[in-house]
């Protein structure tokens, strides 16, 4: 790690330490890591698939029965296929179970992923925001009530909700959906309660995750931009990393935990 990388990690400890309401927010980083594509980049599965129309949750309003027939019948888009093997085939890898430490110590009060694998509620990380939705899970969208899947492969379309008789799709926010009021609240009120903001991962191009980042920086909270590539958050960030995220994890724990 060169010079200049080490004493911006030294300027982070000592933010941390001195801050008492710490969160993160993960990106498509931090997944990668545990061996599932980023949908953007040179490797990721639009620029080998293509990038998709942006209108999957409309056609699935106009006709849900169709399209869980397309889902059974297995007539998606195929990056979707790549996508769910990885997914399925993924372990956390030790930055998930280091973030899920520092919550445990206090270090860390809370935790925002935008990714859709549950790697971060197998690590053990409690009080977390999956502001795209789990893909281990259906969802009513009517009440937002959700559901644990019971098998992986979908032999029969789900029931509508027990709660209110909505139509009830997967828990993972599609193309041109909006994002659960419940849980972008939830979001809103870990950045208001923030003194520091570690971006992990994440480009902040998806809003409205993103937008919060300007937000807060206008409040005066302090953001941390851990990425190996530009982000962004260059321009807003109060200290920056180029750094992958379990290797920044791994490092933190050791100088934060002394």
């Amino acid at each position: 790690m060169e010079k200049f990388q080490k004493n911006n990690l030294k300027k982070i400890i000592e933010l941390l330490n001195s801050s008492d309401n710490n969160i993160i927010v993960l990106g498509a980083g931090m997944s990668a890591e545990s061996g599932i594509p980023t949908f953007r980049g040179e490797n990721g599965l639009w620029n080998k698939y293509g990038v998709p129309k942006m209108d999957s949750y409309n056609k699935f309003l106009n006709n849900p029965e169709e399209w869980w027939n397309n889902e059974i019948n297995m007539k998606m888009d195929k990056y979707i296929y790549e996508l769910r093997h990885k997914i399925n085939v993924a372990k956390p890898h030790n930055g998930h179970f280091i973030i899920s430490k520092l919550e445990k110590l206090g270090i860390i009060k809370g935790v925002i992923t935008q990714n859709i694998d549950n790697l971060d509620h197998r690590a053990g990380i409690k009080n977390l925001i999956e502001i795209h939705g789990n893909r281990t899970k259906f969802r009513c969208i009517e009440c937002e009530k959700t559901f644990d899947r019971n098998e992986i492969i979908i032999k029969k379309p789900p029931k509508n909700c027990p709660k209110c008789n909505g139509i009830v799709k997967f828990d993972t926010v599609m193309f041109g959906e909006p994002i659960s009021k419940t849980k972008l609240d939830k979001a809103k009120q870990l950045f208001n309660q923030s003194k520091v903001i570690l971006a992990i991962g994440t480009s902040a191009t998806v809003r409205p995750i993103s937008g919060l980042f300007w937000i807060a920086e206008k409040e005066g909270k302090k953001i941390i931009d851990i990425n190996p590539n530009e982000t962004n958050l260059k321009e807003i960030s109060t200290l920056n990393l180029k750094i992958n995220a379990k290797r920044f994890l791994e490092i933190l724990e050791k100088g934060i935990t002394k």
